[in-house]
């Protein structure tokens, strides 16, 4: 009686009060609770009806702990501690604890969680934690899930992942049903398939991007025993040769994903897989005809998903599709052969997948044209049958896909109009039509306009003939990014567009020579690209008042200066390309000013002046092109600093001075052209000591003088070397090999006929010309 008469006096309020102690301690451990953790309060003294918060109905102990970015989509779950407090050990008898998402600013997993021997559900993905994971998480013989791992972008980077140093620890953990060691660092590890298999109960296995290599899976074929795995994830490791021999035995596998590895054979493997729902293979080098795949397709009933893009699959498409007697065309749903070397036609028979959602067919050789039975697939919302050889018109029946949301058949030799039926698809949200091979002719339907989900449309073409006006874009509400290439664009000086653009791009086409009025209405503008349209007069002061990131104006007719505050009021330029105008003035210091700067192209202009000394701050810049100006003085020694440079192109100025030795500094410059300048001194020998990554050089018709260093021979990447017009000596370093007899050439003043010139858009292709 005295106990029960205890556990009443700690549940009056519905939890236990040094559970509710420990989880108000925990909850100040992080920088930023609120508002998601406002709910945790001394108000609300029922700790078990705070959010994330479960407790056992009749004892009031805390049993379930989940703060994880699923269950905190409504909110704002930015949390943010300095490491996951221990606070939570006193939690004695949680089995459920989800802390993903979380920053835990790169601190370690704590020891103490091995002592939380209740646990069943330990995920802690994404939550920038770092270092060796440590062992004593083998103790939570109760585990079920156990999920480390991380999903990022693209653009994310993972410096610090976290590492497992040895495995057998995990062989503890009897009862595991689910384990995701994605980006987890596990080159360390051996024998990972003896470990796995002593995971009698394992379901699910994740284990993308691990660093792995064929090395970890040492006697994956001997008494390998995951018959039970239902989802395996093997993908963006450095896996090669044939598929590993452990899926034989892996009948019960219904997910597999092998993608991004260097496999180059499937072996007799996959065909045994009778269950398999979903199969991603893509980005390997698999070599296979298409009968391969027919095969691979004869008992696979339950398929719903192929993906075999970017690989070297071959053969004639149609006979993949000739004969649609197997179970597997029932279920399919997406089917994604892109990037392969398949040729021949598309069969009318592919309208017999029913269930497909999602055609993908692009970059291959298809040619022939297209089906008119793709009209019939009505749960088709991906189609892609870009960069083909396909021919013949557009089949109006397209428009009958009334859930397709993207349709890309760009760059293909389609030709006859537009079918205006297209405008009939409500769902669409990225089009592409036209490109180089384009043959596509008549005019733009207006019905064009219509697509009011519309996100994305791109359009080029020379043949089409017709004129973009205000009609095409009449209910495009969404509209966000608009591509166009070769085509007439007129809108009256006032009109309003009915879209918010982020990213506009026209090259080559009419806009009537001016800035477009309609621009500055433009607020979400983050990417323009006027290309080759014409374009007159001064840059408008209202370009500074977007937020940009990419401006590209090249080849245009603008004339005046650059803008002296366009580094202040555009702070966030990565691209920033004015190339083959008629700008003059000087370039603005305010450039320096541009922190995130990749790539700057001011070349083919009437620049003049001198280069400004504040390079250093330009850290990121990748590119620079300032060739073909008028620009005079010393190479300031801070170009140094700009140590990113992979591409530098000074050549055709007034420049003078000596090469500055802090380009030393710039270890990844691949190219550097400062040729036709002034600029004298002996060759500096650092060149060879430190840009390694050298393959074009290209000093001609300078004032450089004496022998060509020895030091170039240790520049083992170098394509193209030009040392013409100098003062050189004709001595070549015997070390230069090929250059022996090559350099002569351009260093003879007997033989000035011959010269070579290099070309930046073909880099490593020798042009002689004769100049008699």
């Amino acid at each position: 009686m005295i106990c029960c008469s205890e556990k009443v006096v700690n549940t009056t309020f519905g939890c236990i009060t040094r559970e509710r102690k420990a989880l108000l301690k925990f909850r100040e451990s992080f920088r930023n609770p609120f508002p998601t953790l406002s709910s945790w309060n001394d108000d609300t003294k029922d700790c078990c009806t705070w959010q994330g918060i479960e407790c056992d109905k009749f004892t009031g102990h805390v049993t379930r702990l989940d703060l994880g970015y699923k269950s905190l989509l409504h909110s704002d779950n930015s949390l943010q501690g300095k490491m996951i407090d221990p606070s939570l050990s006193e939690l004695k008898h949680l089995s459920y604890l989800d802390l993903s998402g979380i920053n835990f600013q790169l601190s370690p997993i704590p020891a103490f969680l091995g002592l939380m021997t209740q646990l069943q559900h330990l995920n802690l993905s994404r939550t920038s934690l770092s270092g060796v994971v440590p062992h004593d998480l083998g103790n939570l013989s109760s585990l079920s899930v156990l999920d480390l791992g991380v999903v990022r972008n693209l653009d994310d980077a993972i410096d610090y992942p976290l590492e497992v140093d040895d495995l057998m620890w995990v062989s503890r953990l009897s009862l595991l049903e689910h384990l995701n060691m994605s980006y987890v660092d596990m080159s360390p590890t051996k024998d990972l398939l003896k470990v796995l298999n002593m995971l009698p109960s394992l379901l699910v296995l994740s284990m993308s991007y691990s660093w792995l290599n064929n090395t970890n899976l040492q006697h994956a074929c001997i008494n390998s025993s995951l018959s039970n795995v239902q989802y395996l994830d093997l993908s963006d490791n450095s896996f090669y040769g044939e598929f590993p021999c452990f899926l034989h035995n892996m009948t019960s596998l219904r997910y597999l994903d092998l993608s991004s590895n260097n496999y180059n054979s499937c072996g007799l493997n996959l065909p045994i897989l009778r269950n398999l729902v979903q199969i991603n293979v893509g980005y390997n080098s698999l070599n296979h005809n298409v009968d391969w795949i027919n095969g691979f397709l004869s008992n696979k009933c339950q398929l719903k998903s192929l993906k075999l893009g970017r690989n070297q699959f071959y053969g004639e498409i149609s006979t993949l599709f000739q004969n649609l007697s197997g179970c597997w065309r029932h279920n399919l749903e997406t089917l994604h052969l892109s990037s392969n070397k398949f040729y021949g036609h598309l069969p009318e028979a592919l309208g017999g997948l029913k269930k497909l959602t999602y055609l993908g067919l692009s970059n291959n050789a298809i040619n022939g044209s297209i089906p008119t039975s793709l009209g019939t697939l009505s749960a088709l919302s991906m189609l892609d049958l870009s960069y083909n050889k396909l021919s013949g018109s557009i089949p109006s029946s397209l428009g009958n896909l009334s859930t397709l949301r993207t349709m890309d058949l760009f760059d293909n030799y389609l030709s006859g109009p537009i079918p205006s039926r297209l405008g009939n698809l409500r769902e669409l949200r990225e089009l592409s039509l036209g490109g180089d091979n384009s043959q596509l002719s008549g005019r733009i339907p207006l019905s064009l306009g219509q697509l009011s989900n519309l996100e994305i449309l791109y359009l080029s073409s020379t043949t089409l003939d017709s004129t973009l006006c205000e009609a095409h874009f009449a209910k495009l509400l969404k509209l966000r990014i608009l591509v166009l290439n070769s085509l007439k664009f007129r809108v009256g000086f006032d009109w309003v567009p009915p879209f918010q653009l982020e990213d506009l791009t026209m090259q080559s086409c009419d806009i009537e020579g001016h800035f477009p009025h309609w621009l500055r209405l433009q607020k979400e503008l983050v990417g323009l690209k006027l290309v080759n349209c014409s374009i007159s007069g001064a840059i408008p002061n209202w370009l500074l008042y977007m937020n940009l990131y990419d401006l590209q104006l090249s080849q245009n007719d603008i004339q005046g200066p650059i803008p002296n505050n366009i580094g202040r009021m555009l702070p966030s330029l990565q691209y920033l390309l004015l190339d083959e105008n008629y700008i003059t003035g000087s370039i603005p210091d305010s450039l320096c000013e541009l922190e995130f700067l990749l790539v700057l192209d001011l070349s083919k202009n009437k620049l003049l002046g001198n280069l400004f000394d504040c390079w250093w701050n330009l850290q990121y810049l990748s590119v620079l092109r300032l060739s073909s100006n008028e620009i005079s003085g010393f190479i300031p020694n801070s170009i140094g600093g700009a140590y990113s440079l992979q591409s530098l192109h000074l050549n055709n100025n007034s420049l003078t001075g000596k090469l500055p030795s802090t380009l030393r500094n710039c270890t990844g410059l691949v190219v550097l052209d400062i040729g036709e300048n002034i600029l004298s001194g002996k060759l500096s020998i650092w060149i060879g000591e430190y840009l390694n990554q050298l393959r074009v050089l290209r000093l001609r018709e300078n004032k450089f003088y004496g022998a060509i260093p020895p030091e170039f021979c240790k520049l083992p990447n170098l394509q193209i070397l030009d040392l013409a017009s100098n003062n050189l000596a004709e001595k070549i370093p015997h070390c230069l090999g090929f250059w022996g007899v090559i350099g002569t050439l351009v260093l003879k003043r007997s033989w000035r006929h011959v010269y070579f010139e290099f070309v930046d858009e073909r880099i490593g292709t020798w042009f002689v010309r004769n100049c008699m």
